[in-house]
């Protein structure tokens, strides 16, 4: 069993070099399992294909990283007007922290999913991150509107605005490699996010 285990962590560990290297299309098994002192039937004895073998590194760390949006927008939709307003002022450095500090300790991974998971199930994950924050947001923005009158949610800008704050936390986890920098930087970045967000969106009738 022991055994089992460490070949298929030196199997991962191949995978993940060769992968950042070469990217997903481009990336060689009989490499992987050169590198990893194995045949390559023994990686199929733990791995299904290549694309489940990329799944081992980027998909656990990726369901977390739903996971903690999700928990965290479904307390968005059920905020009332003034809960909501609270949160644009300051409610937000939690969830971010959150965020950035998974980001982080799976970092190659991320970038993995991020830089090389072209041909892959994986490729479309931004726009599955930005479907999640369209949605969450959309809801929110509808129950604003209902509260204040005159005032209607401007889609376009809705969705514009969900796409720009997955490709900041990108961007930062891509280009900003210390972790606390992160944090500080993107407290600034969603401060103006937040406080552009409800001009941007909810425009008069």
């Amino acid at each position: 069993m022991d055994n089992n285990k460490e070949t298929k962590e030196r199997l991962i560990e191949s995978a993940r070099a060769e992968f950042s290297e070469k990217g997903y299309t481009k990336a060689s098994l009989r490499k992987i399992c050169a590198d990893a002192g194995v045949t390559t039937g023994a990686l199929y004895f733990f791995f299904k294909d290549k694309e489940n073998l990329f799944a081992a590194i980027v998909e656990q760390p990726f369901n977390e990283l739903k996971s903690l949006l999700l928990g965290h927008f479904t307390s968005e939709k059920e905020m009332s007007l003034s809960e909501m307003y609270a949160h644009i002022d300051g409610g937000h450095d939690e969830l971010s922290a959150a965020l950035i500090h998974h980001l982080y300790a799976n970092y190659e991974a991320f970038m993995l999913l991020l830089t090389k998971a072209q041909g892959t199930r994986f490729e479309s994950a931004v726009d599955e991150m930005v479907d999640m924050t369209d949605k969450t947001y959309r809801a929110m923005a509808e129950s604003m509107a209902r509260q204040l009158p005159n005032k209607q949610v401007n889609s376009y800008m809705l969705h514009w605005l969900s796409h720009m704050i997955i490709d900041a936390f990108i961007h930062l986890v891509t280009h900003e490699p210390d972790e606390s920098r992160a944090v500080g930087i993107m407290s600034r970045i969603m401060d103006f996010y937040v406080r552009s967000w409800v001009e941007l969106v909810l425009e008069g009738k």
